[in-house]
């Protein structure tokens, strides 16, 4: 009994190898994001003006961070709008300005 259960301790199901290849490469991306500088308020406010006139994508990284200090995926897109403080990209998804750390055109 002892030799069977020796023969398959080294095994891994397919779908248990693909999840953990998954979550490495997913691990992989995070600790190669990388975080841009903090930019001034003009700065940004100078490329989101630049961008809704220009109608063009941008990559905004913003303040927010996990638990462990890692900061979010950037969000990238064109600004579909604004509301006082608020930056709507592609529509669904909203972007406080404060929270904003940098904005590029892409």
């Amino acid at each position: 009994m002892d030799r069977g259960m020796i023969k398959w301790q080294g095994f891994y199901l397919s779908d248990h190898t693909s999840a953990l290849n998954a979550e490495h490469e997913i691990k992989d991306k995070v600790l190669q994001r990388e975080v841009s500088p903090q930019m001034t308020v003009k700065e940004i406010t100078d490329v989101i003006n630049k961008a809704i006139v220009k109608n063009k994508t941008v990559k905004i990284q913003t303040n927010k961070c996990d638990s462990n200090g890692i900061f979010e995926a950037p969000i990238v897109g064109k600004i579909s709008g604004y509301v006082s403080s608020e930056l709507y990209i592609n529509i669904k998804t909203i972007v406080k300005i404060d929270m904003i750390r940098s904005i590029i055109f892409m």
